[in-house]
C-alpha cells in the first residue's frame, strides 16, 4: 500500500519526504581573514569528473556563506561515522565550532578535518539562487580519501552507520548517472545522485 500524497503547502510534510532520502555530511570550511568558519552540509555531491566539481546548498539565510565565500579556497570533509558529536558541534555557535579539532590548512585557506574519509581541497566555480537556498558548485583541486574510515549516515533527521550484510557486496564501477556503468550497459534514468537538505 502506498503512502498517501500530501500537498507541498505541507512544510512538514515535504521535510520528512526530503528526510527519506539519505546522505552523508561534510564540513565546509576555510581561514578568512585570520579567523576559522565553516559549516555542516548534508546536501554535498559529485558532479562532474571532468572538470571536477562538487556542490552543495546553503541557505539563502546563512550569515557564515557570505564570509567564507570570499575564501581563495574552500575545504570540504567527508564525516566519518564516529563523528556525530563533530556534526553537533559544526551546527552549534559559530565562536565554538572548531574547537579541539585536529585540522590543516592549505595556502589560500581552505580547512580540513584530519580525520575526514575524505577531503577536497576546492574554489568557488558557481552559485545559483535555488527558492530559499544557494546551490553553490565547486571546483576540486586536489583530494585525499581514507580508505579505512566510514561515513557519518544522516537520515530522517538522525545519524546512522552503514550496513551491508545483506546487499550484494559486488563493486559497482562507473558512472549511474546516465552514463556506463563497467560490465554493463546504458543505465538511462535507473538511477541518480542526489542530496537532501537537513530536515
Amino acid at each position: 500500500m502506498s503512502a498517501p500524497t500530501t500537498d507541498v503547502t505541507d512544510e512538514r510534510a515535504l521535510r520528512d519526504a526530503f528526510g527519506t532520502f539519505p546522505s552523508g555530511v561534510v564540513a565546509v570550511a576555510a581561514r578568512v581573514g585570520g579567523q576559522l568558519v565553516g559549516i555542516a552540509a548534508s546536501s554535498f555531491t559529485s558532479v562532474s569528473v571532468e572538470p571536477a566539481l562538487v556542490s552543495f546548498s546553503v541557505a539563502r539565510s546563512s550569515s557564515t556563506w557570505p564570509l567564507l565565500r570570499t575564501a581563495g579556497e574552500i575545504g570540504v570533509s567527508v564525516l566519518a561515522d564516529s563523528h556525530d558529536v563533530l556534526c553537533r558541534q559544526l551546527a552549534g555557535p559559530a565562536e565554538r565550532r572548531f574547537e579541539g579539532l585536529s585540522l590543516r590548512t592549505s595556502a589560500e585557506g581552505a580547512v580540513l578535518l584530519e580525520e575526514g574519509v575524505s577531503t577536497f581541497t576546492t574554489r568557488v566555480h558557481a552559485e545559483v539562487e535555488a527558492g530559499d537556498h544557494w546551490i553553490v558548485v565547486l571546483e576540486v583541486l586536489a583530494v585525499s580519501a581514507d580508505p579505512e574510515r566510514e561515513p557519518l549516515v544522516f537520515h530522517r533527521s538522525g545519524f546512522h552507520r552503514l550496513h551491508r550484510d545483506d546487499l550484494d557486496p559486488a563493486r559497482l564501477d562507473g558512472r549511474i548517472n546516465g552514463g556506463p556503468v563497467e560490465g554493463g550497459t546504458e543505465t538511462g534514468a535507473t538511477a541518480t545522485d542526489g542530496s537532501e537538505q537537513a530536515a
